[in-house]
């Protein structure tokens, strides 16, 4: 899906939708990626 910016305790990282009910939350720093939820809604 679409990458969308977070906000507030979350600002930094981003949101991508995996399907209907799951999203992918990660931030990118420098050359590397974290990962933060792989399920679910943030």
């Amino acid at each position: 899906g679409k990458p969308e910016p977070l906000k507030y305790d979350l600002s930094g990282y981003w949101s991508r939708r995996i399907n209907d009910e799951h999203r992918i939350v990660y931030k990118v720093q420098n050359d590397a990626i974290f990962l933060s939820e792989l399920r679910y809604h943030y």
